[in-house]
């Protein structure tokens, strides 16, 4: 049946054994059930929601009533069967009053809101019989098949609300981070508007500039103008409090999509250079904030040699390079006359007369900003972008802080197995979850598609009371025995000295045969002290 801009399938109850028919009123509840979702699936419909529909409990408000915690992309559903236990089995609390022991009845008349691609409200004949007889009626063409050439294009022609002092609104691209994260994270294409508006607010007061207005109703209905990227069902304009059946999110072509690492990648860049970098125009890069993010990360200079920064101490940066293993200090005003040069003049040269006597590590690190273009013969670094004033990395980080911060407490979870408290890998300490760090063992920027996904044994878990930050460092490692061995303590404070010193040798959890090819990437790219050869134990 029509269910305002929705359809309703309904599945009428189960109950006892009839005299006058011999047999249980609708007692093919379970099989009809499971072919209704199979069917559904041929469609690619979405359960918008799935309720309790019996007349005892109309009263009921439709939260109390409901079955699922969010739309399902039945598309998106391996198995069918699964689905339907989730259904069934939620329905015998359904009614019971609070303490009640025992289940009730859990195949009560159901009611299935649906979402169906080329099925709208005025569609209820069609979809009957489709869903009756699938020869008779075959859902529609899905329209235009949309590649990951077309996904970019359409991403990088977003129509921007802009303000009267002629800013642009950035709630539509973060609301597209926000759903790529979710996504990625396993979640549903479609969201209600209640969760939307609960999820997405808490991102725009975190992440959208000071200026910008809480207002997630915009993107969730104005997006739909992209009609490859975004679809949205059950409003038709922006939707309010009242709204709370209302759905939106990514069309499943872009879901598709976006589930891929890489496709994810290509679209969160062209976000942040499109939209994102110039949003705190006017604000100073500074070297610091440049440079935090790149201690450890191995950097290239535009010849391709390896850099790395090791350390920030005071007013220098020091520097690992070939002909300096143990690493140099660098000036940090060196690599700010650096950056003060390129956001002046879009463009420098990579030699001594524009960026000094360290030329070839300032080029090094004005190359990872997010707009910027390296280019030879002569070797020059350009910011891209002709609508990028600024190239701030705050922005960046931003979206970056997004990435990790989910990422981190999923990854982190994972390795707890569920615990709520769990032991460091390295000191062997407990804590509580919230002070552990899922650590990766080989720095996630260098490892390949299957290193990222073999979570369990390239990541563990780390202590933010020193450890974490000590093998990220480079302070200490783990060798191919499986112990902590730590970098010459010389010249450093005592109480530093004093807490390294007292991990040497201690077990790493984390080690074992399938995690060592990562441990040996750490020892011989992060580690301080000398190369550990193959095989060494301690004595």
């Amino acid at each position: 049946m029509r269910d305002g801009l929705y359809l309703s399938l309904f599945l009428e109850s189960a109950g006892g054994r009839s005299a006058e028919v011999g047999r249980s009123r609708n007692d093919d509840y379970v099989p009809a059930l499971r072919l209704l979702l199979a069917r559904l699936r041929d469609v690619e419909a979405v359960v918008v929601a799935a309720m309790v529909a019996s007349a005892r409990l109309a009263d009921l408000p439709e939260n109390e009533r409901a079955l699922l915690d969010g739309p399902v992309d039945l598309a998106d559903v391996p198995d069918v069967e699964e689905l339907r236990l989730r259904i069934t089995r939620a329905q015998g609390r359904v009614g019971l009053p609070t303490g009640a022991t025992k289940d009730g009845n859990n195949r009560k008349r159901l009611q299935l809101r649906l979402a169906v691609p080329g099925y709208g409200p005025d569609s209820v004949d069609r979809l009957a019989e489709y869903i009756a007889d699938p020869v008779v009626a075959p859902p529609l063409d899905g329209g235009v098949a949309l590649t990951v050439d077309g996904l970019l294009t359409e991403v990088g022609q977003l129509k921007q609300h802009r303000t009267p002092d002629g800013r642009a609104s950035l709630h539509k691209p973060l609301a597209l981070l926000w759903m790529a994260d979710r996504v990625a994270a396993g979640g549903t294409r479609l969201v209600v508007w209640p969760e939307f508006r609960r999820g997405f607010g808490e991102f725009l007061r975190e992440f959208a500039p000071a200026t910008s207005r809480t207002t997630p109703e915009y993107p969730f209905w104005h997006l739909g103008s992209s009609q490859l990227l975004w679809e949205v069902h059950g409003v038709t304009d922006v939707p309010r409090a009242a709204d709370r059946t209302a759905a939106a999110g990514l069309t499943r072509q872009a879901a598709v999509l976006l589930r891929d690492e890489a496709v994810r990648s290509r679209v969160i860049d062209l976000v942040v250079d499109r939209y994102l970098s110039g949003y705190l125009r006017g604000r100073p890069l500074r070297a610091r904030d440049v440079l935090r993010p790149l201690v450890g990360v191995q950097i290239s200079t535009v010849s391709g040699q390896p850099n790395m920064v090791l350390a920030m101490n005071g007013d220098t940066v020091t520097v690992r390079t070939k002909q300096s293993p143990e690493g140099q200090p660098v000036p940090l005003v060196e690599v700010q006359n650096g950056l003060d040069l390129l956001v002046g003049k879009r463009s420098v040269r990579v030699n001594v007369e524009e960026l000094g006597y360290r030329s070839a590590f300032v080029g090094a690190v004005l190359a990872t900003l997010p707009t910027a273009r390296v280019s030879m013969n002569p070797a020059t670094i350009t910011l891209g972008g002709s609508e990028v004033a600024d190239p701030s990395v705050d922005a960046t980080d931003a979206v970056a802080e997004v990435k990790i911060r989910k990422e981190q407490a999923r990854l982190r979870t994972l390795l707890a197995g569920g615990r709520d408290v769990a032991p460091c890998a390295l000191c062997g300490d407990e804590y509580p979850i919230e002070f552990l760090v899922a650590a990766h063992v080989k720095r996630r920027a260098v490892c390949t598609d299957g290193e990222r996904h073999d979570l369990h044994n390239v990541a563990m878990l780390a202590c933010s009371f020193g450890c974490d930050i000590l093998y990220e460092t480079g302070w200490i490692t783990v060798d191919s025995t499986g112990r902590v061995r730590t970098a010459p303590l010389d010249g450093v404070p005592e109480a530093f000295r004093d807490r390294t010193a007292a991990l040497t040798g201690r077990p790493c959890r984390a080690h074992h045969a399938d995690s060592e090819p990562y441990f040996a990437w750490h020892r011989t790219s992060i580690f301080r002290g000398a190369p550990l050869p193959a095989g060494d134990e301690l004595g």
